[in-house]
């Protein structure tokens, strides 16, 4: 009867993870397909902006923080 108990058990096991696994593929099935329209909002807002990028770095001492101005190139 204990063989049994165990077998059923790792049925139950078995069956959990595969749900478990089944849901994670789906939510990362849907996040693989909305990347695209995540890049283009982005893409939109970056050039609403004027395509300029604004970077804080902090030094080792933090007191100091050197600003970083990405621009295009203009020839």
């Amino acid at each position: 009867m204990e063989f049994l108990t165990t077998l059923a058990l790792l049925f139950l096991a078995a069956a959990v993870i595969s749900v478990v696994l089944a849901v994670l593929g789906v939510v990362a099935g849907v996040a693989i397909k909305l990347l695209p329209i995540v890049f283009i909002v982005l893409a939109v807002l970056f050039f609403i902006k004027g395509g300029k990028v604004h970077i804080e770095w902090p030094r080792n001492d933090d007191d100091d923080v050197i600003d970083v101005e990405a621009h295009r190139h203009e020839d």
